[in-house]
């Protein structure tokens, strides 16, 4: 039996009473994600925007004569825009101006968080050459030389000549040579690595042959 047009509109009426309210709301949800998404898309534009614009203002700092706060500064931009990729670099920068100023645990502390806050090879292997200096200038030798395991790829040389340098500075010239003969297999233009192992002592065997 076909129900009348008046049958069919009390049913919907009932249908509303018992699922309107929960239609109503899975289209404000809707409503709102969608408006959430865009609202978040445009929040970190615009914060990717204003990183650049700190980052920007962070390097010419750092370059002028007068960079006494840009420590200081490096970290709030590093700190302030986290996660965005001016993160890694504003900590690089605090970190070189704290070497230039003699701070080597700030500086040594910030290079600490450039891992952390990136995954892009060339910065991070850029941060463990620099925090082994860092570490090799405060004579913890063994620390240093932990920072120059496993060189990412394009970085093995670079590594081993520093790896040379420590283990010349700890007396242990064989460990250098083995290190620099390391270095010039990797990165054979180095000529400077080539002069380090030549000026290296003569071993047993070699002043033999």
């Amino acid at each position: 039996m076909v129900a009348s047009d008046e049958e069919q509109i009390e049913r919907l009426r009932d249908w509303w009473d018992e699922n309107g309210r929960a239609v109503i709301a899975a289209a404000v949800l809707g409503v709102v994600a969608i408006a959430g998404w865009f609202g978040w898309q445009g929040w970190q534009e615009n914060r990717v925007a204003a990183a650049s614009q700190a980052f920007t203002m962070l390097e010419q700092r750092a370059a002028s004569d007068d960079n006494g706060e840009v420590v200081e500064l490096a970290r709030v931009v590093a700190t302030t825009y986290d996660g965005t990729s001016y993160e890694p670099l504003a900590w690089l920068i605090g970190a070189g101006v704290a070497v230039e100023q003699n701070d080597l645990e700030t500086a040594g502390a910030y290079l600490e968080r450039v891992p952390e806050s990136t995954d892009r090879p060339q910065l991070v292997a850029t941060a463990e050459l620099r925090l082994a200096r860092v570490l090799w200038a405060q004579g913890q030798l063994d620390a240093a030389l932990a920072e120059l395991e496993g060189a990412p790829a394009g970085f093995e040389g670079l590594y081993a000549e520093l790896r040379g340098d420590i283990l010349l500075d700890q007396d242990m010239p064989e460990q250098a040579r083995a290190a620099y003969e390391e270095a010039v297999a990797a990165d054979g233009a180095n000529g400077l690595v080539q002069i380090k192992l030549d000026s290296l002592p003569k071993t047993a065997t070699g002043g033999n042959s």
